[in-house]
């Protein structure tokens, strides 16, 4: 496992997961905007397709999955292989930054100022893997609607992550990107460096995306714009849902 590479069985699965579980948000999508007046909450639900559908899918590969948050209003799954002592999370590439990976970025696209606190225990995971020999990657980002991060942990949930550092030897996180059509364009397989805070393209998983695995048709493309063009300028921040880890320092020092 020197290229840190995954099995082309687990990559398929996930690639799999992570498409079914799009689809299935998709048709909601569809079927709630028929069926009620107002259905633009439904927005918020994609990752929670997603993940579940991953889970789904790699458990054949001897993948576990495991509830946790990312603050107290958010949560997302955690992927585990406990013989390979890997674990991966999936993540919208819209609020991923290869340079900052431990901030991300907003909706707006910009880098976020504060650090997401379980992303930065994560990373740590990795302290031990020399990235010297492993190139960075710029991706492309679009601006795509997804939940943003709700970043306040309990003392509990942050006692959870930190167990987790000892029980694995690498971590990964998995994004896809959304393109102007709506389709699921370009999946990646990323490991971050504790060292330098960047993401290190481990391969593209683009490849085991099946043709015709999704349509969109002009019904839902129409849902999926009124959509963005609605949330385009939505900033969490600046109505105080999203806390980052600096926010929540201050406020124990207060």
């Amino acid at each position: 496992m020197g290229d840190f590479k995954l099995s082309t069985e687990l990559n398929q699965n996930i690639v799999d997961g992570l498409m079914e579980g799009y689809r299935e948000y998709l048709e909601i999508r569809r079927e709630k905007s028929r069926k009620m007046k107002v259905s633009g909450a439904y927005a918020w639900v994609k990752g929670n397709h997603i993940d579940d559908h991953v889970a789904r899918a790699c458990e054949p590969s001897g993948v576990e999955s495991k509830l946790a948050k990312a603050g107290l209003t958010w949560q997302y799954l955690q992927f585990q292989h406990h013989d390979e002592k890997i674990l991966f999370i999936i993540k919208n590439a819209r609020y991923f930054h290869e340079e900052q990976v431990d901030r991300g970025r907003d909706v707006n696209g910009r880098i976020r100022n504060g650090k997401i606190s379980y992303m930065e225990d994560l990373i740590r995971i990795n302290s031990d893997i020399d990235f010297s020999n492993i190139k960075t990657h710029t991706s492309n980002n679009s601006v795509q609607l997804d939940l943003f991060e709700d970043n306040l942990l309990s003392e509990e949930d942050n006692l959870e992550i930190a167990k987790i550092e000892s029980n694995y030897d690498l971590f990964y996180i998995v994004t896809y990107e959304i393109d102007e059509g709506q389709l699921i364009s370009k999946i990646s397989l990323f490991m971050p460096s504790p060292s330098d805070n960047k993401a290190y393209l481990i391969d593209e998983l683009t490849p085991y995306i099946k043709p015709e695995s999704i349509h969109i048709d002009d019904e839902l493309k129409e849902v999926l714009s009124n959509e963005a063009d609605a949330n385009t300028n939505y900033d969490a921040y600046r109505f105080d849902i999203g806390i980052n880890k600096e926010t929540k320092e201050q406020n124990k020092g207060s």
